[in-house]
């Protein structure tokens, strides 16, 4: 037969020798340390050379040469059965007999192969066709076929198997669509190189075209889903990109050479822009230059750009070659915001617990000095009134006792007021250590706060606005008294950081389980320095002698026994905002 009578029969598989070395090569980079993916190059790469070959014996003008290149194909199909079966199993939780027959199964296939390459065993002669040149079967081609089906077949029933156990819907979606890839093969070559040719039907063989269909289904299903079922290491960059810490593989000169999303967000700009990106000086601490290794090392990243800086721990590992020689640092970020806010409120909710430790045994020990004193200057104001009455009777003293008589009243008055004073502080102090016992019920916190607004309004300069914005609230379980201190202390305050007009806003808000109370105003503000202590028990902003500083921690002592949280925001010149948050009775364990 002539060449060109030949030649249009090698283009179905010049296309599938083609199409099966790039689908190889693609697996191949998705992972090239993963088993699997080993395993899928291998039977999509052996298929290349089948249809190499096949393009070969085609175009081929004799039968000799047709049947030498036929003998070489045989790298390509004598695996087939092994790999497929081993491909299956290294993803599945095959039947105990698999494990110990695949070796077995390897051993078969070498043996094929050098029977293939050396012997007619498989393949006897090559003889001219009206579509290029057909290959009479030896005898030992039934027993391949029947060795290859003995492997492909419980291959392909594992692989259904786990497309019904399997719970992931994105999982099972691929696997049906390779189990179903695994079966064009099984089909197609089965019947054109196998079955039909022991019958005695010659006709193109179709085994490296259906393996180009299985190649393509390898491929598609790792770029359509994004990962590989039977690959599991190809999540690696999935893995890495749902990290909630930033990741980035930094070159020796410090530059960045890779990074996930999340250390794009925690810098501020887009991932594409961390290419070459000189992260280092983000960080309030050298780690690249000199390249060191760091375990949870805590810094500040500033955000570039904007100035703004935040906690967060670092760590830093070397990557080396096979030889040991570092070629970059891979940096591992963790935003540490959360852990520095709740580290802040845990020595707060300490220092609270010392305080009214300490405070509860002070204010008893006050308490009865206290009262004694109190006493004594009651009984000296009655005996001074008795007095006063009697002194103008002296002729003598009538000059000067008037304004002395008026001066001891004064003195006695203003002791007595710091004595109520005192009393009412250790009775803050008092109530501040013994922690709240008031009986619980359910409580709506818009009538509270609308009673405490009536309550703190006559106290409140006409200048000074109130805007409400209430929410549809359910109940919460507390002791009304308390809570009410707590708004009234809120209200208070808003008031007395308002210098002249300004505007307090009361708002509530349902969040998640928990009922939220916002009492807002465009105050003066808190200093940063100042937000950090407003909790802590004498503690105040307010000018000597108009605050004890016990209202917020008290206030803070409540809202704790109440299972909820009293948080602050505040700028200075701008405003300051208490949001009062505790769990809807619903959500509260009784």
């Amino acid at each position: 037969m002539s060449p060109e009578v030949l030649q249009p029969h090698a283009l179905l598989p010049l296309v599938a020798c083609l199409a099966n070395a790039l689908c190889a090569l693609a697996i191949w980079l998705r992972d090239p340390s993963h088993r699997a993916n080993q395993l899928s190059t291998a039977l999509v790469g052996m298929a290349a050379w089948w249809g190499f070959c096949q393009v070969m014996w085609s175009v081929a003008q004799d039968a000799e040469t047709a049947y030498f290149w036929h003998h070489l194909a045989g790298p390509g199909w004598a695996f087939i059965g092994p790999v497929g079966l081993h491909l299956v199993a290294q993803h599945t939780r095959p039947p105990r007999w698999v494990g110990p027959v695949l070796p077995f199964a390897y051993a078969v296939s070498l043996v094929v192969l050098v029977l293939q390459l050396t012997t007619p065993t498989f393949h006897a002669s090559a003889f001219p066709t009206s579509w290029g040149w057909g290959f009479e079967s030896g005898p030992g081609h039934p027993w391949y076929v029947a060795f290859t089906f003995a492997c492909v077949i419980p291959a392909i029933t594992i692989a259904f198997r786990r497309v019904r156990h399997t719970a992931a819907p994105a999982e099972r979606r691929q696997l049906r669509l390779i189990a179903l890839g695994m079966s064009a093969p099984f089909v197609l070559a089965g019947l054109s190189g196998g079955v039909l040719p022991i019958l005695g039907v010659q006709m193109p063989r179709l085994g490296s075209i259906s393996f180009a269909v299985l190649g393509l289904v390898f491929v598609f299903s790792y770029y359509r889903y994004g990962f590989s079922a039977i690959a599991p290491g190809g999540f690696s960059r999935e893995i890495i990109e749902t990290l909630p810490s930033g990741l980035a593989l930094v070159g020796l000169d410090g530059l960045v050479l890779t990074a996930n999303a999340r250390m794009g967000e925690l810098l501020g700009i887009d991932e594409a822009e961390l290419a070459s990106f000189a992260i280092e000086r983000t960080l309030s601490v050298p780690v690249v230059s000199p390249p060191r290794e760091v375990r949870e090392l805590e810094c500040k990243l500033t955000r570039p750009g904007t100035g703004e800086s935040h906690p967060v721990a670092v760590s830093t590992s070397l990557l080396r070659d096979r030889r040991g020689l570092p070629i970059g640092i891979v940096l591992v970020v963790h935003d540490r915001r959360e852990v520095v806010e709740l580290r802040t409120r845990l020595v707060t909710s300490g220092r609270l617990a010392a305080v009214g430790e300490l405070a509860a045994g002070i204010a008893h020990e006050i308490n009865n000095p206290i009262a004694f004193v109190r006493a004594n200057l009651s009984q000296l104001e009655r005996d001074w009134l008795a007095l006063s009455k009697q002194v103008p009777r002296d002729p003598s003293a009538q000059a000067s006792c008037p304004d002395l008589i008026a001066e001891g009243e004064e003195l006695i008055a203003e002791c007595i007021e710091g004595v109520e004073r005192t009393v009412r502080i250790v009775k803050d102090v008092k109530g501040f250590a013994r922690g709240g016992s008031e009986e619980r019920e359910l409580v709506d916190l818009n009538a509270l706060l609308e009673r405490s607004l009536r309550v703190a309004q006559p106290q409140m300069a006409s200048q000074v606005s109130v805007e409400r914005d209430f929410a549809e609230l359910p109940p919460v379980l507390g002791a009304t008294p308390e809570l009410q201190q707590v708004f009234l202390n809120l209200l208070l305050n808003a008031y007395q950081a308002i210098d002249g007009e300004g505007t307090i806003r009361v708002s509530t808000k349902v969040e998640g389980e928990h009922v939220c109370a916002v009492i807002a105003d465009d105050g003066c503000g808190i200093r940063a320095d100042d937000r950090e202590r407003v909790f802590d028990p004498f503690f105040t902003t307010k000018p000597v002698g108009e605050g004890t500083g016990l209202g917020l921690p008290i206030s803070f002592q409540i809202v704790q026994n109440h299972d909820g949280e009293l948080l602050v925001e505040s700028e200075p010149g701008v405003g300051t905002s208490f949001t009062v948050s505790i769990p809807a009775a619903s959500h509260t364990a009784t």
